[in-house]
């Protein structure tokens, strides 16, 4: 028995802006997973899929629009190899549909987990070329952030079709995440996002703009351990994705909410309408924070390191 394991994500900068080239910045949460765990089968192949929409999947390519088919077939396709004869069982400890890379690391774990039972062997780039294949099915045009930083398992700073850069922490620092318990629909922010920049370019184009510069003043603070200019530049990331209209009422309140208990910054995360916010703490203030996040509503708060 094998098990192959791919972490959460967040976005710490740059969403939205990324999609139209401005650099993001994005870590792992280790602390949140998706599992995939192979199993000998005397039925063919299956996933078992536990606490998830499917119990059992065979494999149908006729259900190629379903993220777990399209991995399949995706995989078949780049080895030339036929699904082995073995059970494979997903769990995941990420909520789904709310900025956390959710179905990324779903669709890496079974990428490696299948692969090995195939003996096939696949380098961290075709793993996430594979995955941003699958993630198109998710956001229709991905901005490739989410199976870059999952696959990899590092923080990095990220630019669309430029070579990955990992980023040197120089003080680790913690997260809070505060979960709305809201679906975020990320594609669909994401098109009204661009019906923006279709309708007004000149002001879109300028916020774009700024978050991306954001992006890059954060990356210079966290290289050079000056931790609490985050907390500056994460209050002006989240405004101007407000005027982009795609924050939301909990997660403007989560914000407030986490603000007022004592940390440094906030801001939401990801897609956004929907989905999680981020809080940067210290260790005196994390508990706090915690705690106000959950009196403001939120269903789940997680905890994590950026090391």
């Amino acid at each position: 028995m094998t098990s192959w394991i791919a972490p959460a994500k967040i976005i710490l900068f740059g969403e939205h802006a990324v999609v139209y080239g401005e650099p993001a910045i994005a870590v792992p949460v280790a602390s949140l997973k998706a599992e995939a765990t192979v199993k000998p089968s005397t039925d063919g192949f299956k996933i078992i899929a536990h606490d998830m929409d499917a119990v059992i999947v065979r494999y149908d390519v006729s259900l190629i629009e379903e993220p777990l088919q399209r991995t399949l077939a995706l995989l078949q396709q780049y080895t030339g190899k036929s699904l082995p004869d073995v059970e494979i069982h997903l769990r995941s400890s990420i909520p789904m549909a709310s900025g956390l890379g959710s179905g990324a690391a779903i669709s890496t774990a079974l990428l490696r987990a299948v692969s090995s039972a195939m003996d096939a062997d696949l380098s961290d780039e075709i793993v996430n070329s594979l995955v941003f294949e699958v993630e198109k099915i998710h956001h229709g045009t991905p901005s490739g952030i989410d199976n870059t930083v999952i696959v990899y398992e590092q923080p990095i700073f990220y630019v669309r079709n430029q070579p990955i850069e990992r980023l040197s922490i120089a003080r680790s620092f913690k997260l809070i995440i505060g979960d709305t318990g809201q679906k975020a629909l990320t594609h669909v922010a994401v098109g009204d996002v661009r019906k923006l920049m279709e309708t007004d370019p000149e002001s879109t184009g300028k916020r774009v703009k700024a978050i991306g510069k954001i992006a890059v003043a954060a990356r210079q603070a966290i290289e050079t351990g000056k931790i609490t200019d985050l907390g500056v530049l994460m209050h002006k990331n989240h405004h101007l994705l407000q005027e982009l209209t795609v924050s939301s009422p909990d997660l403007d309140q989560f914000v407030e909410a986490a603000l007022s208990a004592g940390a440094i910054g906030a801001k939401m995360s990801g897609g956004g309408r929907g989905g999680n916010m981020i809080a940067l703490v210290t260790d005196d203030c994390a508990e706090a924070v915690a705690n106000a996040l959950r009196q403001a509503g939120a269903v789940h708060v997680f905890e994590t390191t950026v090391a």
